[in-house]
């Protein structure tokens, strides 16, 4: 897969088909020169996916800065709280998304196993957020009709339901015994917000 390329830093002999692969400079900000690399006539050699640029136009439009800007040194990755369960790491996320093979990211696991930590935008020397590039790509998965993981799923409607992120749970004593709310003296939790109260917050984002 290209994640290597990502590794290396470099497009290796062959990956590419004709001469379409082309530079720029562009001033960035504090008037820092920017290489930009145009990735049109790159070829996956794996899949024989082809970048489109279009798709990584509209998801860049939404970042602070764009995946141009990383220098692939790793230090969003060596931070990374969901390190063991990604598939791609963070900084093989930006550089894909750098050569525009985004369809494959926005079908990939690793954008839903993300914690959102915000480690990765902390850490950032260029201040690339693979954060923002991440909740980009779970949009646009979305906006497709792709389904969501299951285990999101729950979450999402335990937040709708009760207001919280985690269905709540009985305490256990040392012999094993659980104990509900009424058992320990605790008041009930509350619900979560009725339905005319979601659907007046989604309007308020934009979402209804």
């Amino acid at each position: 897969m290209h994640g290597l390329w990502c590794l290396l830093g470099q497009v290796p002999d062959g990956c590419h088909k004709g001469p379409e692969l082309r530079a720029r400079t562009d001033i960035g900000p504090g008037g820092r020169g920017l290489e930009v690399m145009a990735m049109s006539g790159l070829t996956d050699l794996m899949t024989m996916a082809k970048p489109n640029e279009a798709l990584k136009a509209r998801i860049i439009a939404l970042l602070a800065r764009g995946p141009d800007m990383c220098l692939q040194c790793g230090r969003c990755t060596s931070g990374c709280t969901a390190f063991r369960l990604l598939e791609l790491k963070p900084h093989e996320i930006v550089c894909s998304a750098k050569m525009g093979f985004v369809e494959e990211l926005v079908s990939s696991k690793s954008i839903w196993d993300c914690a959102l930590c915000l480690k990765c935008a902390e850490r950032c020397p260029q201040e690339v957020s693979p954060y923002e590039l991440i909740l980009s790509l779970r949009n646009e998965a979305i906006s497709k009709g792709l389904e969501i993981p299951e285990a999101l799923r729950d979450i999402l409607m335990t937040l709708m339901e009760t207001g919280l992120a985690f269905k709540p749970k009985k305490a256990v004593d040392r012999e094993g015994k659980a104990y509900g709310r009424e058992e320990l003296g605790l008041p009930a939790l509350r619900t979560g917000l009725s339905e005319q109260a979601l659907m007046a917050l989604m309007e308020l984002l934009g979402g209804a």
